[in-house]
């Protein structure tokens, strides 16, 4: 998975006289008009377009560009340089850009025996075609998808987690019920834009299309990709995000309740001691 350096993927012969092509996974934003990106691919590009949904665009049988309508992209044998010029040619195309842009690489061996891979990092199969392609860009965009939502999630977290712990050394919360309530903007935010971005994880239709070969591949990359878990894990951080923060907004209003009350008796007592300052006078 990420972590991998460009150099270690490129396209050479290489374990056994197999090609080696260099995928990397960029999540660009929340959504994609892939009808639009289409007419840039096919009339400025030159692409060939193998698939509508996701966009899978060929330029030369080893080199393919993968477009997902959750704001992810897959490059196939396509340099740094080529696919940052590719993200800005689609960014017109793109809502909400990503203010930090997750990446994931993969290696794809051709070679006419398959092998078992060495990690998950790496696929071996017979040829690169339209099936394969779209596999492996469907598992990697949704693992980079993920990603994103891990690190947006976990900074969150922190921070609020920061906020209970001074709630709970000093007593008290140093953060306005303002900030707090845009905090649980942001969990329902995520919650919907994930609840989006995860009904387009259903299986893809090339499982039930490719047969028994692809169906487990595919089984086996998703198992590889920990999605199911990781996927999971995420929700459950963004409810515990949820409720803390109502828990502190709680908190806030209670003691601007209990201020409130002491103003009104301090008011009282006030009026208390005019009217015995009257009657003495």
């Amino acid at each position: 998975m990420a972590g991998q350096d460009e150099t270690e993927f490129q396209h050479d012969l290489q374990k056994g006289g197999r090609a080696k092509i260099f995928v990397m996974a960029l999540d660009v934003a929340s959504a994609y008009d892939l009808h639009a990106a289409r007419k840039v691919f096919e009339e400025e590009l030159k692409g060939k377009v193998l698939e509508n949904i996701p966009l899978l665009v060929q330029f030369d049988p080893l080199k393919m560009v993968a477009i997902f309508d959750y704001g992810s992209i897959v490059f196939f044998d396509i340099d740094r340089q080529e696919s940052a010029k590719l993200v800005d040619k689609l960014m017109p195309f793109a809502q909400r850009p990503n203010t930090t842009v997750s990446e994931d690489y993969f290696s794809l061996y051709l070679g006419v025996q398959p092998r078992e891979p060495e990690g998950t990092d790496e696929l071996f199969v017979k040829e690169l075609n339209r099936d394969i392609a779209l596999l492996v860009g469907t598992v990697l965009s949704r693992s980079v998808s993920v990603e994103y939502y891990e690190k947006l999630v976990g900074d969150a977290l922190a921070q609020l987690e920061h906020l209970i712990s001074l709630l709970q050394t000093k007593g008290k919360i140093p953060a306005s019920e303002r900030e707090l309530t845009k905090r649980v903007g942001f969990a329902l935010a995520v919650e919907h834009e994930l609840a989006y971005t995860l009904s387009a994880f259903d299986d893809p239709d090339i499982v039930w299309e490719g047969g028994k070969r692809i169906e487990e591949l595919y089984r086996r990359l998703k198992r590889e990709f920990d999605l199911e878990d990781r996927i999971r894990i995420i929700q459950q951080k963004v409810s515990l995000i949820s409720r803390s923060s109502m828990f502190v907004i709680g908190r806030l209003e209670g003691q601007r309740s209990l201020i409130l009350e002491w103003v009104i008796i301090l008011l009282i007592l006030l009026e208390v001691i005019l009217v015995v300052f009257g009657k003495m006078s």
